[in-house]
């Protein structure tokens, strides 16, 4: 155990508030630990080189062996919508899962999903300069830059969208890599139980599928998917691709209003607004913790021998703040040549499918915004989800010049 005294992980300030001092702290002094007594107690890995290790580990898992789920999580839907959840599976599940829908996630389909991202970015940039320059940059354009490429990817019409993004703040808790208290676990339940129906009826009424829809019936009818599975991959198309686009695209935005002339510089030269979505992932991972579950040892970087069986605790929020990889981490730098090895889209067997279609939102939100305004300013005061592993943007006003 260490002997210096640790940040506490469950701190509402640190939460909410800026984690480079206490992710630094954990890397210096604590770089494997496990958060807790007893063999049960889950670990926590923080610098590059073990989040990177654990993460590539092709035998690590998502559930202990012989489990397709969380003992506490119970039968209910939630339990249903988890074992078919392409981010949550295990081989050969896992493999399954994403053979159907993954060859629509490659770089080649997603850049032919770029116009429709811009398009929805100039929409919704429209209707932000009509309200005097001033808006919320987290409700009034992340959250609704995602429906242009949704709309095709799954057929959604926007009369449905503020309903099914309602419960979506609440579905994440199925992520916990804690058991969850009574009264979440029924929300959870319910929740999920809604994203069944909800997905079920709107294919019931699909007189034209999209290719995506389409590819998941045929694979049904061929006994290759389940319906729970068809299901459950149309809401992690939502989920995967409405959750962390809108993150991402508000923390852009707030990089912009707090690092002094960093917006003048992507605006001079819009060749660098790849750099700057790769340096917000990288300084704003959207998901800061992932779990995995070990099978074998892992001796970390430090000599510490994590246990085969513990759930690892990866924090890429640490990891992409690893001065050994990244000098001088802290300040943005659209031109930093290896941003692009941060560890915000996970990595190994789960890496994030839907990572190039999020990098051509991202990049697309980032170009509205440099060529319609010569300013991005803050207009008062921003809000976060207290939450280790999602501590997503809720509110952050901004004020833009044309």
């Amino acid at each position: 155990m260490p002997t210096t005294a640790l940040p506490d992980l469950h701190d509402p300030a640190l939460l909410v508030g800026d984690r480079h001092e206490a992710y630094r702290l954990l890397r210096d002094t604590a770089p494997a630990f496990p958060l807790g007594e007893g063999s049960g107690a889950p670990w926590v890995v923080s610098r590059y080189a073990d989040v990177q290790a654990v993460l590539r580990d092709t035998t690590s898992r998502m559930h202990p062996v012989g489990l397709d789920a969380p003992a506490w999580m119970g039968s209910g839907p939630a339990a249903r919508r988890l074992r078919a959840n392409l981010v949550q599976t295990d081989r050969p599940v896992h493999t399954r899962l994403r053979s159907v829908v993954g060859p629509l996630f490659t770089a080649r389909p997603a850049e032919r999903m770029r116009a429709a991202a811009a398009a929805e970015v100039a929409v919704e940039l429209d209707a932000a300069a009509a309200r005097d320059g001033v808006f919320d940059a987290v409700t009034d354009l992340a959250a609704r830059v995602p429906k242009g490429v949704l709309r095709l990817l799954i057929g959604m019409p926007d009369e449905d969208w503020a309903a099914v993004l309602e419960a979506q703040t609440d579905f994440l808790m199925i992520f916990s890599p804690f058991p969850l208290p009574d009264v979440q676990r029924a929300r959870l339940d319910e929740v999920a139980q809604f994203y069944l129906d909800y997905f079920d009826g709107l294919l019931g009424r699909t007189t034209e599928p999209t290719d995506l829809v389409r590819r998941l019936l045929d694979a049904e009818e061929a006994g290759d998917l389940s319906r729970d599975e068809v299901l459950s991959l149309l809401h992690t198309v939502l989920d995967a691709g409405f959750e962390t686009t809108r993150t991402s695209i508000s923390n852009a935005i707030e990089l912009f209003t707090t690092v002094p002339g960093l917006f003048d510089r992507v605006r001079a030269d819009t060749a660098l607004v790849p750099g700057v979505v790769e340096e917000t992932l990288r300084l704003r991972a959207p998901v800061q913790t992932i779990p995995r579950i070990l099978t074998a040892d892992h001796t970390a970087s430090d000599g510490t021998v994590v246990p085969s069986g513990a759930t690892v605790l990866c924090v890429a929020g640490s990891a992409n703040l690893d001065e050994s990889v990244f000098p001088d981490p802290a300040v943005p730098d659209p031109a930093r040549p290896n941003a692009g090895r941060h560890t915000s889209f996970g990595g190994g067997l789960h890496h994030c499918l839907g990572a190039p279609l999020a990098r051509v939102q991202l990049q697309e939100a980032v170009l509205g915004l440099v060529r319609r305004f010569s300013a991005v300013e803050a207009a008062g005061e921003s809000a976060r989800s207290p939450s280790l592993m999602f501590p997503s943007l809720r509110t952050l006003p901004v004020r833009v010049r044309a």
